[in-house]
């Protein structure tokens, strides 16, 4: 067939597979909400506290990519530990939510991301995955018994709102081991998710850590 007529048909294919919601699993694109830095940090934030004691700890995880991105670094580098996942798989809160607007005079409207979402698609994302370690739980943040963690070495922290922040750094501090790394994401000021920047600060000064944000936007907690 002649290429005049065989290029435009091959454009018109293209374009009504981009558009059906399938192609989201015929074609590869970069699907994080991470960047390439950002990873490569968390990744090293893993190695670095491979020889410490205590599990990972993914405290909002939403659909899970992160989660497999980082159990398949865990996984060639041969680090076997516990891996947790801690998140609502509903959006926020309401309570968490309207504190946002009453003291942050934030924009409701700006935090019904996240609800189209649910523990049972992520579990079926681990086992497409072969992944068999990562256990989830369903709760909110404020609720949850971080004591069942047991001892933390690593801890990505993205919750994004100031109170869940909050609350999981001052349960999530005592059981880091000395040795061990918590990353708290979205610690950038004057945006919609600024609330994880300012209980990130609040609770460095509070405990007398110096405040370190590397990668544009992610606050890291060392014990030493």
């Amino acid at each position: 067939m002649d290429n005049a007529i065989v290029n435009p048909i091959k454009s018109i294919c293209k374009t009504l597979l981009y558009a059906t919601p399938f192609s989201r699993y015929l074609m590869p694109r970069y699907n994080f909400n991470f960047t390439p830095e950002q990873l490569s940090y968390l990744c090293k934030c893993i190695d670095r506290t491979r020889d410490v004691d205590g599990s990972i700890c993914e405290i909002g995880c939403f659909e899970g990519r992160t989660t497999v991105f980082l159990y398949a670094h865990m996984s060639y580098s041969q680090i076997e530990k516990p891996y947790v996942c801690v998140d609502t798989f509903g959006g926020f809160t309401d309570k968490d939510v309207a504190y946002e607007v009453s003291n942050r005079r934030k924009d409701k409207s700006r935090y019904y991301g996240f609800r189209f979402n649910s523990k049972a698609w992520f579990d079926q994302t681990m086992r497409f995955n072969n992944i068999e370690r990562v256990r989830a739980v369903q709760t909110d943040v404020g609720s949850f018994d971080f004591a069942t963690l047991g001892a933390v070495s690593f801890c990505l922290l993205d919750v994004d709102l100031y109170a869940p922040t909050r609350h999981a750094l001052s349960q999530l501090y005592p059981r880091l081991t000395r040795g061990g790394v918590i990353v708290v994401d979205d610690c950038v000021s004057n945006n919609i998710y600024d609330g994880a920047h300012q209980a990130y600060s609040e609770f460095c000064a509070g405990q007398g850590l110096t405040p370190s944000v590397v990668c544009g936007k992610l606050g890291v907690i060392e014990k030493k």
